[in-house]
């Protein structure tokens, strides 16, 4: 089974609940029940069928698999490194989400366009396109604490003062 309709699986476990639940509540012996006496206990038996179609093994062995493969992929995401091209100085900025990263990157993007630094960024998030005040704005709200470390760059590398 290689597409899930989760939704459906979702609507169908939720079905089945309560079914479930009256069935845990039912007096255990060794007499089997029948479906009329089932429903007459108030168990719904085409919500547990629908259940048990849609939940089957090969629907467990799929979640199991996406999960597996959605775990690699996040491990994959976490252990890449990002080097800059010869010629690039890169700024990562963490720890953030939204405005908070972005009004950041946006305080660094002025700082260096203020010394002629070309920036450019890599994705284009709309709170990138914010003025200076919103910048600010933004860095209020969210008091980031900043560390910069730094690292000399060769002038080589193409990064030059106004007025060099």
């Amino acid at each position: 089974m290689s597409e899930i309709n989760y939704q459906a699986l979702r609507e169908a476990a939720e079905r089945a609940t309560p079914a479930m639940e009256r069935l845990l509540m039912l007096p255990v012996d060794d007499d089997l029940l029948s479906e009329q006496e089932l429903k007459d206990y108030g168990v719904d038996i085409d919500a547990l069928n629908a259940f048990k179609f849609l939940a089957g093994p090969e629907t467990v062995l799929a979640l199991l698999d996406e999960r597996e493969a959605d775990k690699k992929r996040i491990a994959e995401l976490e252990a890449r490194e990002i080097k800059p091209a010869k010629g690039e100085v890169l700024v990562v900025v963490s720890g953030f989400t939204g405005c908070g990263k972005s009004a950041i990157a946006g305080e660094i993007e002025i700082a260096m366009k203020a010394i002629g630094v070309p920036v450019q960024w890599t994705n284009g998030d709309a709170e990138k396109r914010m003025t200076g005040a919103d910048w600010l704005t933004a860095i209020e709200m969210y008091k980031p604490t900043v560390r910069i470390v730094e690292v000399n760059v060769p002038r080589a590398a193409g990064i030059r003062i106004k007025g060099e």
